[in-house]
């Protein structure tokens, strides 16, 4: 993805300062991945699920998430929410074989979907990555406090 397909395309891209695209030059990062894909989903359309599999993490670009886990009566228990420079699935990811929580668009949702192998793979071998991934973790939990 080149600026000027990010500049045709703002629908596609946001550029917030508190997140991964204000660390990564959104070429730099994309080359760090062999198999990138992206992903649109339309408002109220789930991302993945609980309990499910965990194959991707999403780098989002733009719109909003809302994570959570069902109750009994299929209401969802918003745990938190996910938007343009966040990245969902990565807690799981890192530690679990299964989503523990469920995410759906809240409204339409612009991604970058990567294999949670390769995501993994690249933190075993950039030193930077990683630094960006703790970096990351801290913020998160610092906007809970």
């Amino acid at each position: 993805m080149t600026d000027a397909f990010l500049s045709n395309n703002n629908v596609m891209f946001e550029r917030y300062s508190n997140s991964f695209l204000r660390d990564f030059n959104i070429d730099s990062l994309l080359g760090k991945f062999r198999g990138v894909h992206f992903r649109t989903f339309k408002k109220g359309e789930f991302i993945y699920r609980e309990n499910e599999r965990i194959d991707f993490v999403y780098f989002i670009l733009s719109g909003e998430l809302s994570i959570g886990r069902f109750s009994d009566d299929s209401s969802v228990l918003q745990i938190s929410k996910c938007f343009a420079g966040d990245v969902a699935g990565i807690e799981d990811a890192v530690s679990g074989k299964a989503y523990t929580k469920s995410a759906f668009a809240v409204t339409d949702v612009n991604s970058i979907e990567i294999q949670k192998s390769e995501f993994i793979e690249l933190t075993k071998k950039n030193d930077e990555f990683n630094l960006w991934i703790l970096k990351y973790f801290s913020n998160r939990i610092n906007s809970l406090s």
